[in-house]
């Protein structure tokens, strides 16, 4: 049976936490209800690159967010708070991070940031790193912080891939890591590896709204 296809319903919402210049983060959200799944971009910065997996994800069940940097920086999660605040405002009560590269970065950072908050229950980061050119995201103690699930994902030739195994050992449990054979990074998994991680991301998003385990 055809999976119906969800259109996403662009949005606009002001700039208030972010340190930019920028007046407004642009958006699609798909779907409703008070789960939100917040997907952030890699460097390219492309909201259609989650379309291969965001109708499979969302379905009837869940809020969809996908969003646009407002500007080219190595740290977006302030832009990502801009997001989480505008789910909040439309009725979520749980929230998954779900990031690619940069994205990831700034999803992993917004979850050490929230350690108290209860809204945000589990974290995905795929083939996002430590540090870049000199620039180190987040201390161990950041990491070890994070009390919710935590899912990482890359290649195994993908350069950030020894972060990701230095980071699952550094990070609390629940945690787990997800290497496919390859190079791809970030949304590039989506490829050839679609189905396995359509399904693990379902899983894990079950898992951590109904408080269950990995």
């Amino acid at each position: 049976m055809k999976m119906k296809q969800i259109s996403g319903k662009p949005f606009i919402i002001p700039i208030t936490k972010a340190n930019t210049d920028k007046k407004s983060v642009n958006g699609y959200f798909y779907g409703s209800g008070d789960i939100a799944i917040i997907f952030s971009n890699m460097d390219t910065n492309d909201q259609k690159e989650w379309n291969p997996i965001i109708n499979d994800l969302i379905s009837d069940k869940y809020l969809g967010l996908t969003y646009t940097y407002t500007e080219q920086m190595d740290d977006q999660s302030g832009t990502l708070e801009e997001v989480i605040s505008f789910a909040c405002d439309m009725g979520a009560k749980k929230i998954v991070l779900i990031g690619a590269s940069r994205g990831g970065v700034a999803s992993i950072k917004v979850a050490a940031r929230h350690v108290n908050n209860d809204s945000i229950v589990g974290v995905v980061a795929i083939s996002a790193p430590i540090e870049y050119e000199g620039t180190v995201f987040y201390s161990n103690d950041e990491l070890n912080r994070i009390k919710i699930p935590k899912l990482l994902i890359n290649t195994e030739r993908d350069d950030g891939a020894d972060d990701n195994r230095k980071m699952i050992e550094i990070l609390r449990e629940p945690k787990e890591l997800l290497l496919y054979p390859g190079d791809a990074h970030g949304t590039e998994l989506f490829d050839k590896e679609r189905e396995p991680i359509i399904k693990k991301l379902g899983s894990f998003i079950k898992c951590v709204t109904t408080k269950s385990r990995i």
